[in-house]
C-alpha cells in the first residue's frame, strides 16, 4: 500500500488481500478505482451511487452502469432478452448490454431510469469482488465527466485520487483507450448500438449471427 493506504499495486501474491480490502471498503459505502479490460473504472455499492456522480461532476441524466460477476447474473437485475448462449459469446468482454431493469434494483440507483447497463469485464478481479460481495456494483470510468482523456493508467486520474478510498493499480491497461461498446437490447430480437466503443464490429457480427437485426 502507498499514499496513506489508498493505492494497492496488484500482483499474483496479493490478489486475495486486494479483494478482501476492496470488499471491506465497499461495505463501508466507499469508492474503489479498479482496472477493467478497457479502462480504469470507479465503483461503489448501488445505494451509494450518488457518490460517483459527485466525484465525477456527472449530470444525473447520464445513468451509471453496473458490474456483475458473470453473464448469468444479468437475469437477477434485468429482463434479459437474449439467450444465455449469446450472452456467453459476448461476455466477459468489452461490451455493455442494456436491458429493462428489474424492480429488485435499489431505488437509489439511477432513479427514474427504466433500463440498466450490464458490464462483465474480462478482468477476473472485478468478477471476484462482485462474487465475494454477493451484489452488483455501480460503475463508471475513472475521470471527470466530459473529460477527453480515457484512463488506462492510474496517473490519468490523479485529480480524483484524493477522493477515492482505494485504488487497485494493475499498471497500464493495454487497450485501444476506448470504452466498452454499449448495445441496447431492450427490444427482443433487435439491437441498437448506443456507443461504438472498442468492439463494435465484433459485437455486431456476433449479434447478427444469432439472428438479431439492427435498429437505428
Amino acid at each position: 500500500m502507498t499514499a496513506a493506504g489508498r493505492i494497492l499495486r496488484l500482483s499474483a501474491d496479493n490478489m486475495e488481500e486486494a479483494i478482501d480490502t476492496a470488499v471491506s471498503v465497499f461495505l463501508r459505502g466507499g469508492i474503489v478505482a479498479l482496472p477493467t479490460d478497457t479502462l480504469y473504472g470507479i465503483s461503489t455499492l448501488l445505494p451509494f451511487s450518488d457518490r460517483l456522480y459527485a466525484l465525477k461532476q456527472r449530470p444525473f441524466e447520464k445513468p451509471l452502469g453496473i458490474f456483475l460477476p458473470s453473464p448469468t447474473s444479468m437475469k437477477l437485475v434485468s429482463k434479459q432478452t437474449i439467450s444465455d448462449e449469446l450472452a456467453n459469446c459476448l461476455l466477459p468482454g468489452p461490451v455493455t448490454l442494456m436491458f429493462e431493469r428489474l424492480p429488485t434494483l435499489p431505488a437509489e440507483f439511477n432513479p427514474g431510469v427504466a433500463n440498466v447497463a450490464c458490464r462483465v469485464p474480462d478482468c477476473p478481479i472485478v468478477s471476484m469482488i462482485c462474487r465475494k460481495l454477493g451484489q452488483p456494483l455501480a460503475q463508471t470510468s475513472a475521470n471527470v465527466s466530459g473529460s477527453p482523456l480515457n484512463p488506462t493508467s492510474i496517473d490519468h486520474f490523479k485529480d480524483l485520487q484524493p477522493y477515492i478510498d482505494l485504488i487497485l493499480d494493475n499498471g497500464q491497461i493495454v487497450s485501444t483507450g476506448e470504452g466498452s461498446t454499449i448495445v441496447d437490447l431492450t427490444v427482443e430480437s433487435k439491437f441498437r448500438i448506443v456507443r461504438s466503443g472498442c468492439a463494435e464490429k465484433e459485437t455486431m457480427k456476433t449479434l447478427k449471427s444469432f439472428g438479431l437485426t439492427e435498429i437505428s
